[in-house]
């Protein structure tokens, strides 16, 4: 019932403020995919959005990064919570583009099918395994866990294939195995389809995965603005992080289920919990240092060239909070 009247006044704010706000604030275009990764985009966008002075944010999900890509590359979307070896790969190509915030540290698995004798990195070879986008940072994970393994990602067969499809593939047995966000490993987990294999967080722990790009020219014209909400992005973490462990993720789960997302509450709460550590979202500082192991691996994988990380990106949000 709290949480009810919270958001009820939250609404009634809105209504009052909106029309105040609205020919003023700078308007933010944002891509997302269903996944967890992106959850800071959405709570922050159901909590703040109606009370920022400066900003209003737009969220557009998209069911695969090719399409992202697309949009950001033709000014469609102002800003992506997007991969970040695919995020550097742009900025390579003269995209103007810098990264200002993490949107969460670890949060994905390898999910192997249901009655494989898959149990190790070694068990991986010669099998065929999807994954999110070739610049994917999950492409570069699964390289460095399949070397553990004493191969490669030449030794088995990768096939790209849009998170949401994931499922359905191995279903038809397409494929043996995947890595993804969640909540799709824990939903294949759930309806007996497949099974984890291995945590991201488990191959290389506190990992940057997905970060938070905004175009060069909206970051210069509109500081203050971005400013706002990178602020409320850094709230949205820590409130998600304080639910999982005080409330079991009921909240975020409510607050994010069919409005933002195509899953169910349940989905979710599976997909963050069970460890609650699988995925992190309070350390959202774009550190250089943490950025260069995701540019090592992905170099070891061969799907990027190398990165002027001083240049790729701006901390100073982070910061300034």
């Amino acid at each position: 019932m709290k949480i009810f009247i919270k958001y009820f006044s939250v609404i009634i704010l809105c209504l009052l403020w909106g029309k105040t706000f609205a020919d003023s604030r700078v308007h933010l275009r944002v891509g997302y995919l269903p996944i967890l990764d992106h959850l800071t985009l959405l709570v922050s966008h159901a909590k703040d959005n109606c009370l920022f002075q400066q900003i209003d944010v737009q969220p557009k999900m998209f069911k695969a990064w090719g399409e992202m890509v697309g949009a950001l590359k033709a000014g469609v979307i102002d800003a992506a919570f997007i991969l970040s070896p695919l995020a550097m790969d742009l900025f390579n190509q003269g995209v103007d583009i810098k990264t200002i915030l993490l949107a969460h540290r670890d949060g994905s698995a390898i999910t192997v099918k249901t009655g494989s004798n898959i149990r190790s990195a070694a068990d991986l070879k010669g099998k065929a395994i999807a994954i999110p986008d070739r610049k994917a940072t999950h492409t570069a994970l699964l390289n460095h866990y399949l070397m553990s393994g004493g191969f490669s990602l030449k030794d088995i067969t990768a096939k790209v294939i849009a998170p949401p499809n994931m499922l359905k593939a191995m279903k038809l047995g397409r494929i043996d195995a995947f890595i993804v966000a969640e909540p799709f490993g824990a939903k294949a987990q759930h309806n007996g389809i497949g099974k984890i294999l291995v945590l991201t967080k488990d191959i290389i722990d506190h990992h940057v995965e997905c970060i938070v790009v905004v175009n060069q020219q909206m970051i210069k014209k509109h500081r203050a603005a971005i400013q706002e909400w990178v602020n409320s992005l850094i709230r949205a973490g820590k409130w998600i992080d304080k639910d999982k462990l005080e409330n079991g993720s009921k909240q975020v789960a409510k607050m994010t289920a069919q409005k933002y997302f195509p899953h169910s509450e349940e989905a979710i709460i599976r997909g963050l919990q069970n460890p609650s550590n699988r995925i992190s979202f309070s350390d959202l500082n774009p550190v250089l240092s943490d950025f260069q192991t995701i540019v090592d691996i992905s170099l070891q994988a061969d799907i990027i060239d190398k990165v002027d990380l001083d240049s790729f990106i701006d901390d100073s949000f982070y910061r300034h909070d």
